[in-house]
């Protein structure tokens, strides 16, 4: 089935056509004005301001494909090939996790509390996409910024995402239960490793269950605390005295995370926009 015109309301008819009931009441709006900016290069006043004018037949086209993608719950973000993350433009054409809101919050934080030091250093393990390293590096001038993973396809997208970005970041294939492949000390070490358990999966939507790399997220029942472990070796290796280590954090996990840090380290957890326990700060002391 295709739209049955290239004017705006019936681009935005159909979207609720075959839409409407996947997705979140009020979802499908938001995703279908963000396709029609994106595919038309033109602001979305100027698209609403009159749902009588049309789109020319090659963005129809594009349009019809990307609903047909929503409709197989495909991420918009993958549809898009990149989303916008604190300041910078994420790529994400290779198998990484798209950012979530809950990462960029963590990002948020750690440039409030970091903004206007000089030199720091600064690690970012199970790098991803390179979103929180890449953040970091564009929004703490002058910090010198690592990012590690053991996924291929993560390190090639944090290098291209770096270019596209024009920011300079060291970017090292490395696993987190061996040892790190340096002897630096950073003054910040950032994670957010995979944390869900695998009988969480019936909690999440098809959109993630299909078209995101497993291995990035889940995490076996008998043992889901294991990345947190290895990244608390990492601290005691290469995270300064006095340096933070921030890490998010399964929020049903959370007072079991922070007593894996809690006997050697200064810890605090802190609540995300939701209200619940999605962030944890580590010091050195």
């Amino acid at each position: 089935m295709r739209i049955p015109s290239n004017k705006i309301k019936d681009i935005i008819r159909f979207a609720h056509q075959e839409l409407d009931g996947l997705y979140p009441e009020g979802e499908v709006d938001s995703m279908t004005r963000i396709l029609l900016e994106e595919v038309s290069d033109r602001p979305l006043a100027e698209l609403l301001a009159d749902k009588e004018q049309t789109v020319n037949e090659s963005d129809l086209l594009t349009i019809n494909f990307a609903i047909k993608d929503l409709k197989k719950e495909k991420p918009l973000q993958q549809i898009l090939g990149y989303c916008d993350f604190a300041g910078v433009r994420i790529n994400l054409n290779r198998k990484v996790l798209i950012p979530r809101v809950e990462t960029e919050e963590l990002t948020m934080m750690i440039i409030r509390e970091n903004k206007g030091r000089c030199g720091l250093k600064i690690l970012d393990a199970c790098c991803g996409s390179g979103c929180m390293a890449l953040a970091l590096a564009g929004n703490i001038p002058e910090s010198v910024v690592t990012a590690v993973d053991l996924s291929m396809e993560a390190i090639e997208q944090t290098r291209e995402n770096a270019q596209a970005n024009a920011l300079n970041v060291e970017v090292v294939a490395a696993d987190v239960f061996s040892d790190m492949p340096f002897d630096t000390c950073f003054d910040i070490i950032v994670s957010n490793p995979p944390y869900v358990r695998e009988s969480e999966k019936t909690m999440m939507r098809n959109n993630v269950l299909l078209y995101e790399p497993h291995s990035a997220l889940f995490v076996k029942d008998e043992d889901p605390l294991t990345y947190y472990r290895a990244l608390c070796r990492i601290a005691d290796r290469h995270l300064r005295q006095g340096g933070v280590m921030y890490l998010e954090i399964n929020e049903r996990l959370a007072e079991q995370t922070e007593a894996i840090f809690k006997p050697k380290y200064d810890t605090l957890l802190s609540k995300d926009l939701r209200d619940k326990y999605r962030f944890l700060r580590v010091r050195k002391v």
